[in-house]
């Protein structure tokens, strides 16, 4: 990383690490997932080698299947670490925090200015990103002030102006996406599953959630009648303008239940949080 080490780069290098890492992680995941159709994952790799990959630059390469042999070794030695870009002046140096959990800090922090060290810390643990007993809560605290990422500051690298919001209750204003998810065999039969999931703005607890292996207005009724049930009506809903989102029958009982459902701008799914 021409001779700087984690606390002198720039958000936006993180950022392009941990998109070049998830992008090599996208070609091997079927592989990691044993999804892959070929005969071997040497074919897999040979007929995907075939065509170009498209880089988070926006360039595209191709590469030796070879290659994507070694992107699959690194990840089974180091995980999603050993997918970052290398050359760090630091090699061989034990560090606090991996390249890996720098780059999902300053990634959630562009997601979520308004999130701070212990909640980033707690998500970083959720997610496997660290482990409690080699990373504590003051790691995190030094790192967030050490690079001013507490308060809104870190929101300043955002290029489009965003003014944030927050309902002043619970149960106010609740917030419906749908996550793409794992492939799971049934009677022999690969199928994707979605995860339909409604969050509270408040206090972000999620009211409710359920996997489909469908994603549909249908099946985001039915979440929608939990979370409702369980933690009572909201007067606000946004979502964006997906299909289960945008419809008739939705518009309907969002009039009768005297629910304003708000759209997200269209291509603009970052308004969302």
């Amino acid at each position: 990383m021409n001779g700087k080490n984690d606390n002198e780069r720039k958000p936006h290098e993180f950022k392009n690490d941990v998109l070049t890492a998830q992008t090599k992680f996208g070609v091997i995941a079927p592989i990691i997932q044993g999804l892959f159709p070929d005969v071997t994952k040497t074919a897999y790799y040979k007929r995907i080698s075939e065509k170009p990959l498209q880089m988070p630059n926006g360039k595209c390469a191709k590469f030796n299947y070879n290659t994507f042999e070694k992107w699959e070794q690194a990840y089974r030695k180091s995980g999603f670490d050993g997918l970052c870009p290398k050359g760090r002046s630091d090699a061989g140096i034990p560090r606090k925090l991996s390249e890996a959990a720098i780059a999902e800090i300053y990634r959630l922090k562009e997601l979520f200015p308004r999130a701070n060290a212990t909640l980033i810390y707690n998500k970083l643990i959720i997610d496997g990103v660290i482990m409690e007993k080699d990373t504590s809560i003051s790691t995190i605290q030094r790192f967030f002030r050490k690079n001013n990422l507490k308060g809104k500051s870190f929101a300043m690298v955002n290029t489009k102006d965003r003014k944030a919001f927050e309902e002043d209750s619970p149960c106010m204003m609740y917030q419906a996406d749908t996550s793409h998810t794992i492939y799971i065999t049934e009677n022999g039969e690969k199928r994707k599953t979605y995860l339909i999931h409604i969050v509270d703005d408040n206090t972000r607890l999620i009211v409710g959630a359920r996997f489909f292996y469908e994603d549909n207005a249908y099946n985001f009724q039915k979440v929608l009648k939990e979370a409702v049930s369980r933690f009572g009506l909201c007067t606000k809903l946004y979502v964006d303008h997906g299909g289960p989102y945008e419809n008739e029958q939705l518009t309907k009982i969002c009039i009768a239940a005297g629910i304003v459902k708000i759209h997200a701008p269209v291509r603009d799914g970052a308004a969302k949080d």
